[in-house]
């Protein structure tokens, strides 16, 4: 009898902490008040002081961005820029740098680092330039983590929307004709210190149909993919371009680099043959073959960067080291300068991160 008590528990226990492993939204739909509320009302108090008649979608917060952050600015999605996740952290849309060169006052505003996911406690209004996604015809006013992620969750990567259903808007929902892409990704969290951060060895791997997702969204970014008029995804590397990012170091050393070393968590790519079953996102520093393939967030972040246009790297700067925020920057703290790469290191000549592809700077003089 002793035995069965002992282990009746045990399994009891065992069930609880299987139950306390899950995260929020794993399993499909959470639990509904963790989002909801039916009266704006608790122990005689309204949820929402702030909308005592309550929120759209009997929401505790005031929109679906607010909500989503009341726990996901804790995991590193908006974290003082110390979030160093591999959709970068929302709060460099509420940032803008000014500084002068050459005699003129230049300027890299909040709007274009990132998504502008409107959240009224975050301090993100809707886009203040484009009214719409460019390249397609999402409005701005209706932009929110949920334009991306189902929050009642499905079993894409990142519980992202997909061809089956799109995310709600204006009254109805936006549709999407590209399923969600096919990833491996590592920790939910990613504020530095948590162990989750991104780094070259630590990543999300990417498979196939990152470029296409974004195409729900920015649909005519994607005409003439195939000229020299616009830059390719969804297409083959090649060996000359795969064989470059692989032997490719930094400008000091454009050459010597290893393929089994050569991954830079700063230009990702998609490894359309890896088995995910035999990689582990922890730990892989695999460099692309001739059959990877350049996608759109090669190039950019989901959510935010400190750069223009969502840059994982300053596009507007020959060299990485004049990358701003700059300490001279009006609108740059000292943090601000020390999270903008992620802790990345460089070579102090490194240039442009489009050379990891396409090795322009091998020669050139040095800062």
């Amino acid at each position: 009898m002793r035995l069965v008590q002992i282990l009746a528990v045990a399994l009891f226990l065992v069930a609880c902490v299987t139950m306390n492993a899950l995260a929020f939204h794993d399993g499909g739909v959470a639990e509904c008040a963790g989002c909801h509320t039916m009266h704006n009302s608790q122990d005689g108090a309204p949820i929402d002081a702030d909308h005592p008649a309550g929120n759209p979608y009997l929401l505790k917060f005031a929109n679906s961005t607010d909500m989503c952050l009341s726990c996901h600015a804790d995991y590193g999605q908006f974290y003082s820029g110390e979030g160093y996740g591999p959709g970068g952290d929302f709060y460099w849309v509420t940032k803008t740098w000014e500084w002068s060169a050459h005699g003129h006052a230049n300027a890299s505003t909040g709007d274009s680092h990132g998504h502008n996911v409107i959240s009224p406690a975050g301090g993100i209004s809707a886009d203040a330039t484009l009214s719409m996604a460019p390249g397609g015809d999402f409005d701005s006013d209706y932009l929110t983590c949920t334009s991306c992620h189902d929050p009642h969750g499905n079993q894409n990567f990142r519980i992202l929307y997909g061809s089956a259903i799109g995310p709600v808007y204006d009254g109805g929902r936006y549709n999407f004709t590209e399923e969600a892409p096919i990833a491996e990704g590592n920790s939910r969290r990613t504020y530095v210190g948590s162990g989750g951060e991104e780094t070259h060895t630590q990543h999300t791997i990417y498979k196939s149909g990152m470029s296409e997702w974004c195409a729900n969204c920015h649909e005519t970014f994607h005409a003439g993919n195939t000229t020299n008029f616009v830059h390719p995804t969804g297409e083959d590397m090649g060996t000359a371009a795969s064989s470059t990012y692989n032997a490719y170091i930094s400008s000091d050393e454009p050459t010597g680099g290893n393929a089994s070393t050569a991954y830079n968590g700063l230009v990702p790519f998609e490894a359309v043959n890896v088995v995910f079953d035999d990689v582990d996102p922890g730990d892989y520093t695999q460099g692309p073959t001739s059959a990877d393939q350049v996608m759109c967030v090669t190039c950019h972040r989901a959510h935010a960067t400190p750069f223009a246009d969502i840059g994982r790297w300053d596009f507007g700067t020959t060299f990485i080291a004049e990358s701003h925020p700059l300490a001279t920057d009006t609108g740059a703290s000292t943090e601000d300068v020390a999270n903008k790469y992620y802790q990345y290191t460089f070579s102090t000549n490194q240039r442009s991160l489009c050379n990891k592809c396409h090795v322009k700077d091998a020669g050139d003089a040095p800062l």
